[in-house]
């Protein structure tokens, strides 16, 4: 009887992760619609907002309810600028390779959670390693967005796609462990596969031949 319903319980804990996932990506579909009327001149300050937001998310102490309302500015924010990126991947890869490589980076989100729950025993030890370099990766797209460095942007991006792929694993054997709350969860996976698409699309534009 009671691991019945411990049983249903993380069942049910499950499924509200995977709504919250589907449901930030709504508002990320949201913030994308209106990143096609957004100006270009403004872009950096909204690349400069978000940087805010991420920054207020580590170091500063904040309630639920401002936590609840940060990780939805974050979603709508990443979409509108998302617009343009995707837009130009899609023009210089061509429609067909641009939705390949979308596919190829759900795929590999899928084997890092497949990894995370299934293989690894427990990575509860990760996640500090995992908060520096997510650190690491924020202050130095930080010092790229202002020192333009092409060598220095490819192995920041092959560092974020490392780090993203690490995250989804860690996260998913959270899951695993039930060490986890499903809206906070829901918005990680979220952040995770965005950010994994994002660096597929980036290589694999840099690299076509």
């Amino acid at each position: 009887m009671v691991e019945s319903t411990l049983s249903t319980g993380v069942s049910k804990k499950i499924k509200m992760t995977w709504f919250y996932f589907i449901y930030y990506w709504l508002i990320f579909g949201v913030g994308a619609f209106f990143g096609q009327f957004l100006p270009a001149e403004y872009r950096p300050t909204v690349h400069m907002v978000l940087f805010g937001i991420v920054m207020v998310s580590f170091f500063v102490r904040i309630s639920k309810t401002f936590n609840l309302v940060i990780s939805h500015l974050y979603a709508l924010l990443l979409g509108v600028l998302s617009y343009t990126t995707f837009t130009m991947y899609m023009h210089n890869l061509g429609e067909s390779l641009f939705y390949k490589n979308i596919g190829v980076a759900i795929a590999t989100f899928i084997v890092a959670g497949i990894i995370g729950y299934f293989i690894i025993d427990d990575a509860a030890g990760w996640g500090k390693f995992l908060f520096v370099g997510l650190i690491a990766l924020i202050f130095g797209s930080l010092v790229g967005f202002f020192i333009q460095i092409p060598y220095f942007y490819l192995a920041l991006n092959i560092f974020a796609l490392f780090l993203y792929i690490l995250y989804t694993m860690y996260d998913f054997n959270r899951i695993k462990h039930n060490r986890y709350s499903p809206r906070e969860m829901g918005f990680n996976l979220f952040v995770n596969l965005v950010m994994i698409i994002k660096r597929v699309l980036y290589f694999a534009n840099k690299f076509k031949r």
